[in-house]
């Protein structure tokens, strides 16, 4: 019992270790425009170990503008184990995230709201 409690509070630290201060410096900043067409870029390539801003810029209304909806508009999604999304971008406006790049390997990242509909998914890669 005390190893799966050791194990939980492990994952947890690790995951949390990813999402970074408001405050912390980018070492990156990768600029990404979504649209119903997709990401642009569509493969990101970032450093290990790096915070990494991502600006992301709505060009279009995603799956809609009517903000009285729970959803609207596009989002960013960086799957597990990062685990990262920004929700509720509206055409023309950019919203931020910053990670640290603690896993190496590729993640994709994507828009929940749009999968299935439109083509919106790119390629994290996260390398030496």
């Amino acid at each position: 019992m005390r190893i799966i409690f050791l194990l939980l509070v492990s994952l947890i630290f690790v995951v949390s270790c990813s999402k970074v201060d408001e405050n912390a410096k980018p070492d990156v900043v990768v600029n990404i425009k979504v649209s119903k067409l997709g990401y642009s870029p569509s493969v990101v390539e970032v450093p290990y170990n790096k915070v990494v801003l991502f600006r992301i810029t709505a060009v279009d209304e995603g799956i809609g503008n009517d903000y009285s909806q729970e959803f609207y508009g596009h989002c960013f999604y960086i799957l597990p184990p990062y685990d990262v999304m920004v929700s509720n971008i509206k055409k023309g406006e950019t919203k931020e995230v910053k990670i640290k790049t603690i896993f190496k390997g590729k993640f994709i990242f994507t828009c929940p709201y749009c999968s299935g509909v439109f083509p919106t998914k790119g390629d994290l890669i996260v390398k030496d």
